[in-house]
């Protein structure tokens, strides 16, 4: 894993009502495997397009012993930028060349060429050039600075107790009202063309989902705040999936655990499951879970969790990303049969920029034909945050179009029926095969 997230994940985190932050936790992003998916990795989206930034930067910091480090830093506020053009960069891809060091008058001056790949939000009005707005300084001083300046003009609406640590994340220096001193900032200018990681036309593997007939779904919800009651966002969502589900399943023989499933399951039933079989004689289960936080989760949960992912065909967690630490943490989790194919949705703030090959990894460990670890799993993602009352819906319009086998959807128009807001993608599809009519498309 790339030292960026070593350096700027281990924050403090807050709650928000988007899948974005929640209670303090300390994650170590440097730790273990976990390296980003790099050569041969593609990406898809509905609404955005896949772009290359070229430029070159300069910084000042207080010491020359970390050069890349430095340089991550500041980069970091791309993140901020970006997300104010509705787009994400890749800093895990980020190439880094031509860096000069030099020391003065007590100070490291640092200059580089950097190439950042970005799912780009605005398909129609995709620019040639493009300038970022970073900070010089990015010492622990010029940070603080930096933020105490400009923390009341240039950061997102919903920004709150932020500190000079996360304040990259909601740096917008595109508002009108941000006015950025030169002396504050470099002016980096960038050359804009395609990314070679763009991918259309991509199918689900439907012919490896229903091989066994059988579609398995494991859905889990985590709360808005730790501890949240029945008015908690995120119970509301769960409440709302559960619902959604029994009424796709109202017309099957269906049965549940438990038996008795109220309108409301809310905090007091937080697991149920649901087994329905149809006429043609395919089958689905539902195993849906409703946790505080994938931080705080039990001993029990994951090996209930570990128990399904085996045979599991499709799994979403709709909650907070943690600024990553909970997308990291779930992507250790999980154990993987060898040919098992599945979907993994990530349905948290900027989960796109947090993902890293740790689920990969663990597919090819268990598949001496996939050497990659993107052959038997596609990764759902967002380029943006995502609101805890769309998280049902997109986790339903992935439920809706992966059952139905005889009507298959390219992954651009299953998002179509995600809130455009979150600009859902999906990684890892370069390899898939599925097309309609394909020769192991299962009959009944």
């Amino acid at each position: 894993m790339k030292e960026w997230f070593g350096t700027a994940l281990a924050l403090s985190l807050f709650a928000l009502v988007i899948g974005c932050n929640q209670s303090p936790q300390v994650y170590d992003f440097g730790a273990g495997e976990g390296e980003q998916y790099g050569n041969g990795k593609f990406d898809s989206s509905a609404v955005a397009v896949f772009l290359d930034f070229e430029f070159d930067a300069r910084l000042v910091t207080r010491s020359c012993f970390n050069p890349r480090s430095a340089i991550d830093e500041q980069l970091l506020y791309t993140v901020g930028q970006f997300n104010g053009q509705n787009s994400l960069g890749r800093l895990d891809q980020l190439q880094i060349s031509n860096v000069q060091v030099e020391e003065s008058n007590g100070k490291c001056e640092i200059s580089y060429h950097a190439v950042v790949p970005a799912a780009w939000g605005k398909r129609n009005n995709v620019p040639q050039a493009y300038t970022f707005m970073l900070p010089l300084d990015v010492s622990h001083t010029g940070t603080q600075n930096f933020m105490d300046k400009y923390e009341h003009s240039c950061l997102s609406w919903g920004a709150h107790d932020v500190t000079a640590g996360i304040f990259w994340y909601y740096y917008r220096p595109e508002l009108y009202n941000c006015h950025l001193d030169e002396t504050d900032i470099v002016r980096a200018d960038a050359v804009v063309t395609s990314s070679t990681i763009q991918t259309t036309g991509k199918y689900p593997e439907y012919h490896k989902i229903w091989e066994d007939d059988v579609f398995e779904v494991v859905a889990i919800f985590g709360k808005v705040e730790d501890g949240g009651d029945n008015a908690d966002g995120g119970v509301r969502g769960y409440n709302s999936f559960v619902s959604a589900i029994k009424d796709l399943l109202g017309n099957t023989n269906y049965h549940s655990v438990p038996a008795y499933i109220p309108n409301k399951p809310g905090i007091e039933m937080p697991e149920i499951t649901f087994e329905g079989s149809f006429e043609d004689g395919r089958k689905i289960k539902v195993s849906a879970f409703l946790i505080d936080s994938v931080g705080s989760a039990s001993f029990n949960f994951w090996g209930k969790y570990e128990a399904l992912t085996p045979s599991a065909d499709f799994i979403v967690y709709n909650g907070h990303s943690g600024l990553g630490a909970n997308i990291q943490t779930l992507a250790r989790k999980g154990v993987w049969t060898t040919g098992q194919y599945s979907v993994v949705f990530m349905n948290g703030c900027d989960t796109y920029a947090y993902v890293d090959s740790a689920l990969a990894d663990a597919h090819a460990a268990v598949n001496d034909d996939d050497p990659e670890g993107t052959k038997y799993l596609d990764i759902v993602a967002n380029a943006m945050p995502s609101f805890f009352r769309s998280m049902p819906g997109a986790t339903m319009a992935l439920v809706e179009a992966l059952l139905d086998w005889e009507n298959p959807k390219t992954y651009e128009d299953i998002f179509r029926n995600v809130d455009k807001a979150e600009v859902v993608l999906v990684t890892g599809e370069h390899d898939n095969v599925y097309t309609p009519g394909y020769s192991e498309e299962p009959t009944h």
